[in-house]
């Protein structure tokens, strides 16, 4: 029976193993480029709008677009990265990011060619100081021209003052990002930008959450979102683990809550974090960053979407640019990871993650054949 156990065991290995071919690593030629955010601009061909930080001069940054193929931006040129400098009055701006982009291809009602992006801004003349971030959302072209609004957690605050927001991703009427207070940093919110209603996030009850990631369920006209991040139990400052979270936005309700640890190791994965997420044909891919064995890495993860609506374990790949120091999961789609490396400079890249393939399928009917025989000779010797 040994025998036959141990059989069986190399066949299961077989029949569930899979190889991956190596990650494609490339770097973004315009090097004064920090790519932050991307979403698919076409539903048959690799048109995608990417969000970004441009340096302008010393530590100053200008919020940037790029619309174009997804296999093109690794060469793109500067010009084909468009700096959109923030218009609010009676504010004189300093600095600018975006970080989440949103499509007419999700968003009709954004009219086609238009996006809605939405980060952070500084401004000289803040009355919470000329260094703290203010949200801010644009609807428009991605050449420029379009609205700008500022978009501050203010009404959330019930203790002390807010000092910083910052809205990370948008999809459908939402925007989620972080707010931080006088009193303590690390809460996150959720915006609608139709009701111009706030929420604030934190379905863990945790000391610190970060809302980095949504995803709209169901087509533009649908109220469930998932919605990705990290949380810590530890510090107020800190994050733990990265988390999924259902969320409708008629109910105002969250469900399916489940949290993440790098290689689904809690002990040796000290801080794990969803930054970017893309739905699947099964549920979602999703990167982020980790620090594990004294290493600060980047991962490719995929979860799936169980037929109650709970979220599956996730696989992981490791993503780590060759020769770095350090490298960052910012964003993704598809099976493409968009973050940065270190490696003197800092420098934006994009890495393809190739798809599992099965392994070892003829072993593996090899392995079955095999304890199929052997099998019978016990059965034979028993008689």
């Amino acid at each position: 029976m040994k025998r036959i156990s141990c059989i069986l065991l190399i066949c299961v290995f077989f029949g569930m193993a899979t190889s991956r071919a190596d990650i494609t690593y490339s770097p973004i030629a315009d090097t004064s480029i920090i790519v932050t955010g991307i979403r698919s601009d076409s539903t048959n061909s690799d048109s995608v709008v990417i969000s970004a930080s441009k340096t302008t001069t010393g530590t100053d940054t200008v919020a940037a677009l790029y619309d174009g193929s997804l296999s093109g931006v690794a060469s793109a040129s500067s010009s084909s990265w468009y700096s959109l400098n923030p218009i609010f009055s009676g504010q004189s701006v300093t600095s600018s990011t975006f970080y989440g982009p949103n499509t007419s291809v999700y968003d009709p009602s954004l009219g086609v060619g238009n996006i809605r992006a939405v980060g952070s801004y500084k401004y000289s003349n803040s009355p919470s100081g000329s260094n703290t971030d203010h949200g801010m959302m644009y609807v428009g072209a991605v050449t420029g021209g379009g609205t700008w609004s500022q978009i501050d957690a203010t009404t959330l605050v019930t203790n002390g003052t807010l000092i910083n927001t910052i809205a990370h991703s948008t999809m459908g009427n939402l925007v989620v990002g972080n707010y931080d207070t006088s009193l303590a940093a690390g809460h996150a919110f959720i915006y609608n930008t139709v009701n111009q209603t706030w929420l604030n996030l934190n379905p863990a009850n945790s000391v610190s959450v970060t809302a980095y990631g949504i995803w709209q369920n169901g087509g533009s006209t649908s109220t469930s979102y998932t919605i990705a991040g990290g949380f810590s139990d530890l510090n107020s400052g800190g994050i733990d683990e990265g988390y999924l979270v259902t969320y409708d936005s008629t109910s105002n309700s969250f469900s399916h809550f489940k949290t993440y640890n790098f290689n689904n190791q809690p002990i040796t994965s000290l801080v794990s974090h969803f930054d970017g997420i893309t739905a699947t044909a099964d549920g979602f891919n999703l990167t982020g960053d980790y620090l594990a064995s004294g290493t600060n890495g980047a991962f490719f993860a995929s979860v799936s979407v169980l037929g109650d609506g709970t979220y599956s374990d996730a696989s992981w790949t490791d993503i780590s640019y060759p020769n770095a120091s350090l490298t960052s999961g910012n964003t993704v789609v598809s099976n493409s990871v968009l973050g940065i490396f270190v490696n003197g400079g800092t420098q934006s890249y994009i890495a393809t993650v190739p798809e599992p393939k099965p392994k070892g399928l003829v072993l593996f009917a090899l392995c079955i054949l095999i304890g199929i025989h052997s099998i019978r000779r016990m059965a034979k010797k028993s008689n």
